[in-house]
């Protein structure tokens, strides 16, 4: 490598696998901790279990809601480039905030409008049609909800890659005359198809390993998932042998997927480049792209828009006064602000690392090598339950002789910081690795190093990137249920298990009002922060 740094000398590169061993081996040990305790706590003579069933209904919701994300969020990002409208850029907030959206409270929306009191069923019901013959209950509510957010998160990547196409193709195409179809084969498929292979294992881990939506949607032992049958065996039976084989083998499944696809080289998912030339459709094109917006629109949408009407109860002031929701707020808040710091720092320290092999022009064979080891780690969350890790401390907490109550807020820190990991990488370790691309030279010749890289060339082309990964992980710890379900307790509440308890106490306009709260922050923060801490170069998504 020249006059390069070895690589086993470069501290970014060895902060970074550093965290990232460190995360695995973290995940490795709390397992461990759970599988010996089982022998210890579990009961010898627990029931069967199905783990073909688990994994093949767990297996198939993650393949379709993959396939349903990729056609109706194809379509919508098709539609937006081929579209100007008054309201683009709110459908497009829309899109984006159906990444950091609450599962619980996707799942409430649709029962809202979906379910037996939903308001399509008071509909038919005044107009004389009866019930709605369907429930949303089952494999259909779990794949409606799923699709909202990942079809929505699909249609605003599919929109930045299709924004990201360069002028001169499309007005060589437009000047040449290509139909639709030849405009859609030769322009737009390569490109979509090139984010296919990271975004399909992304929304298939989370998928695969969702629980509020199917714990709210599931309708039962037949629909149940990893997740949900780790939930049941732990909090409900206390059954940890039981809990440990279903950990395993979801970690096992997950892990399939989560290898082969670390070391790939990927964009960013954040806005690409926006096109200088838009290429309209017209005439009959035109409307029908208008027509499958509306449509696809107004089904993400609408559960968003009934919980806010919903939520808008007289009785919203005295609730949110009450010390309960004080207290649940003060502690939401707190896991939000530092399970955010955490994360950012976590990915932007990875990142380093992954770029720091781009300044060592390591091109050698153990390149990938490297970026897999730095890279897998981080998908820890996905591929490892949240109740899993609480579960996990907690054993290890009585070991070592600690409260358990008391440490359940930092545990919950932890997982919350693990879940948003994966993608707060996927964001800041792409443009990192571009940068170095196409800074090494300088930054070799001018030998700028550490802080001096990072304050000068660095942190001024990813401030945006960092306000928004911020803004993801403050969001999706606000809205979390997974680790707070088994450590919630009255004294320990978060917003999100205040809105699951009222809804398990048939409490439904407490968990209507608690559900547009919960919206309207997710909204709000993954807006403000952005704002404030993006710079004045920040473009609005």
């Amino acid at each position: 490598m020249g006059g390069t740094t070895p690589l086993w000398r470069a501290p970014r590169l060895t902060v970074g696998l550093f965290i990232a061993l460190g995360v695995g081996t973290l995940i490795f040990a709390l397992i461990t901790i759970i599988w010996q305790a089982a022998d210890l706590f579990g009961n010898q003579k627990t029931s069967s279990i199905d783990i073909f069933h688990l994994l093949r209904m767990s297996a198939l919701q993650a393949g379709l809601t993959v396939l349903l994300s990729f056609f109706t969020g194809g379509l919508v990002a098709l539609a937006l480039t081929r579209l100007n409208f008054v309201g683009k850029s709110f459908c497009l907030a829309v899109l984006s905030a159906g990444l950091v959206l609450p599962t619980l409270v996707v799942a409430f929306g649709l029962l809202a409008v979906w379910g037996r009191a939903g308001i399509i069923s008071d509909v038919g019901q005044t107009l004389g049609l009866g019930k709605l013959p369907f429930t949303i209950f089952g494999l259909q509510g779990i794949l409606a909800a799923h699709t909202i957010l990942n079809g929505s998160f699909a249609a605003r990547i599919f929109y930045d890659r299709l924004q990201g196409l360069p002028s001169t193709s499309l007005k060589l195409g437009q000047s040449l005359g290509l139909s639709e179809w030849q405009r859609f084969t030769i322009l737009d498929w390569p490109v979509l198809k090139g984010s296919m292979p990271g975004l399909s294992a992304t929304i298939f881990l989370m998928s695969f390993t969702s629980f509020s939506v199917v714990l709210l949607l599931g309708g039962g032992p037949s629909n149940a998932t990893f997740e949900v049958a780790i939930f049941e065996a732990v909090k409900l039976d206390f059954d940890l042998h039981r809990a440990a084989i279903l950990a395993a083998s979801q970690l096992a499944f997950c892990l399939l997927i989560i290898i082969p696809t670390a070391g790939i080289k990927s964009n960013s998912i954040l806005i690409g480049a926006t096109q200088n030339h838009n290429w309209l459709a017209r005439g009959i094109s035109k409307w029908i792209a208008g027509v499958l917006l509306f449509i696809l629109m107004v089904a993400y949408a609408s559960p968003l828009l009934v919980i806010m009407y919903k939520g808008m109860d007289p009785k919203i002031f005295e609730l949110v006064t009450s010390p309960k929701f004080i207290n649940a707020f003060i502690t939401s808040s707190t896991i939000a602000f530092a399970s955010a710091l955490a994360s950012l720092g976590a990915a932007l320290l990875l990142a380093f690392a992954r770029a720091e092999l781009v300044y060592q022009n390591a091109q050698h064979i153990g390149n990938n090598v490297l970026r897999t080891l730095i890279s897998a780690p981080v998908f820890a969350y996905l591929a490892t339950p949240s109740i899993v890790l609480a579960l996990g401390f907690f054993l290890l907490a009585r070991l070592a002789g600690l409260d358990t109550s008391k440490i359940g807020i930092y545990v919950v820190i932890l997982a919350n910081a693990l879940l948003a990991l994966p993608l707060a990488n996927a964001t800041l370790g792409p443009p990192l690795e571009k940068i170095a691309t196409k800074s090494y030279r300088l930054v070799k010749s001018l030998n700028i190093k550490g802080w001096r890289r990072f304050r000068f060339i660095e942190l001024p082309l990813i401030r945006k990137e960092c306000a928004y990964v911020f803004a993801l992980g403050f969001s999706y710890s606000f809205g979390d249920l997974g680790v707070i379900a088994l450590f919630g307790t009255d004294e320990f509440s978060t917003l999100p298990w205040m809105m699951y308890r009222a809804l398990g106490a048939y409490r439904s306009n407490d968990a209507a009002m608690l559900a547009a709260i919960l919206l309207f922050i997710a909204v709000f923060s993954f807006y403000i922060f952005p704002k404030l801490l993006g710079g004045r170069d920040h473009v609005d998504a």
